[in-house]
């Protein structure tokens, strides 16, 4: 007999709040599947640490080892593959997706300080000018922190338009 269809999740199920407990298990987990998937990517001596960013819902991993500048490869793709694949890892068995962040070096730290850096020149832009500001194409991790981030803007708001690679951040004036 075919396997029955799973039902797929609706909106309003995965716009719920992460619960402390969600968040502490999501936390572990995501902690456990980093060190594991490093040791069979035979990092030198890897550690893990996990933290829960209640702003963004997502667990935070910070690597370390002498081998770290490995993990940040080109242009942080190695890092981003490992994140895929703890994130993948961490919703089947949870059931449910949490946003994973690996980070090592503080490369994405560097990296979402420097596009919020830009969004924040692109504030003052539309506050000058009145026009929209389109921002350079950007991956969907780094255009939800300036979605979030500006959120509770006064005078802008915030868009995605295009698609796949070229798909970009638009800050536009807050109809007053």
């Amino acid at each position: 007999a075919p396997e029955p269809a799973r039902t797929p999740r609706v909106r309003s199920e995965l716009s719920k709040p992460v619960t402390a407990a969600e968040s502490a298990a999501a936390s572990t987990n995501a902690q456990q599947l980093v060190v594991e998937l490093l040791k069979l990517m035979a990092i030198a001596a890897p550690t893990a640490t996990a933290t829960w960013d209640a702003d963004l819902e997502r667990v935070k991993i910070s690597v370390e080892s002498q081998d770290a500048s490995l993990l940040v490869g080109r242009d942080g793709r190695v890092l981003e593959s490992l994140q895929f694949l703890t994130t993948l890892m961490l919703a089947r068995g949870n059931g449910a997706p949490i946003a994973v962040q690996v980070d090592a070096l503080s490369y994405w730290e560097k990296r979402e300080q420097s596009v919020l850096d830009e969004a924040r020149r692109a504030v003052e832009a539309v506050k000058a000018s009145g026009k929209p500001v389109r921002m350079e194409p950007m991956d969907s991790s780094m255009r939800r922190l300036v979605h979030r981030t500006l959120t509770s803007s006064p005078d802008v708001t915030t868009a995605s338009e295009g698609e796949g690679p070229w798909r970009k951040l638009v800050i536009r004036p807050r109809a007053k």
